[in-house]
């Protein structure tokens, strides 16, 4: 399975994240995953749950979005909050 991370949302504590990945199966299936991830100082980041949008619901989460209220938050958030995107590859044992 790949996955590429499209985004990564911070939380104010700093241990805890949401992060937006698109993976791809090995029949090249694509599908758009939100993970949210804690922190470690033993094991680093790793998921704590993760949800699938199918692809019908991501019209409806991209109108949502990009409604006012998501706009004037976008404003909000200065440049250094950017976060890195890290693109990777995981092998499936098998």
């Amino acid at each position: 399975m790949n996955s590429t991370i499209l985004n990564v949302f911070p939380s104010d504590s700093g241990d805890q994240r949401l992060v937006l990945a698109q993976e791809t199966d090995a029949a090249g299936t694509i599908t758009l995953v939100l993970r949210q991830e804690s922190r470690s100082p033993h094991v680093g980041w790793f998921v704590q749950s993760r949800i699938a949008i199918e692809p019908n619901q991501v019209a409806a989460l991209k109108m949502t979005l990009t409604s006012n209220l998501v706009k004037e938050v976008k404003e909000t958030t200065s440049p250094e909050d950017a976060p890195a995107v890290i693109s990777f590859r995981t092998a499936m044992a098998g």
